[in-house]
């Protein structure tokens, strides 16, 4: 009988040490998952965004071939851009952006549903962060330039906030040699509608 409760005690100890590091490990886990994503709070407009840490911020102005780097596509009111996000692959051939910004402009309230031109509307509405938000797709093309965008447009307690999910780039084939993209734009708008995820409304 000693020699049993001897065991049975070794094995007891051992199962909590086991059942000890398991949790050690899970908290680490977590850790390691809160530590990879970042958090954005806008200044002045009631909502957050989070999002990968590995993603690229981009402050200041930026300019390409499309010029898009105001609050959104359309230049007709003023806003403030937000955020803009990069995926860290993109280089010189092939660019993926996520931006969001908002207004509260009288014009680009009134106008914030429009769409822009050429762009196609998608057949329904779009769930983001609690808000249905209107959408469309644009495509445009032009010197070996193209550009692919997904936008989606909500009024919210009389802001206009646009999302426009963004790749863009160059046509590998005009390199010597030719160049391959570091990612398909199927690809890259699928991990930009990930980060889309991450945006909430936080009230006030």
């Amino acid at each position: 009988m000693p020699r049993l409760s001897l065991t049975l005690a070794l094995t007891l100890t051992l199962c909590a040490g086991v059942a000890l590091s398991a949790c050690q490990q899970r908290d680490v886990s977590n850790q390691h998952t809160d530590a990879a994503r970042e958090t954005f709070q806008a200044a002045n407009y009631p909502l957050e965004v989070r999002y990968d840490a590995s993603l690229i911020r981009i402050d200041g102005e930026v300019s390409n071939y499309f010029d898009n780097g105001g609050w959104q596509l359309s230049k007709d009111a003023p806003g403030d851009r937000l955020i803009l996000l990069k995926l860290p692959e993109s280089d010189d051939v092939a660019t993926a952006l996520w931006r969001l910004g908002a207004s509260r402009d009288a014009k680009a309230v009134a106008n914030c549903l429009s769409l822009p031109v050429n762009a196609q509307a998608m057949p329904s509405k779009t769930t983001l962060a609690g808000e249905a938000f209107t959408g469309f797709t644009l495509g445009d093309a032009g010197m070996s330039h193209f550009q692919n965008v997904e936008g989606y447009r909500a009024v919210v307690n009389d802001t206009c906030y646009a999302i426009d999910l963004i790749v863009q780039g160059t046509n590998g084939e005009v390199y010597d040699p030719p160049r391959q993209p570091p990612f398909s734009s199927d690809e890259a708008m699928k991990r930009l509608r990930a980060i889309s995820d991450g945006l909430s409304f936080t009230g006030g």
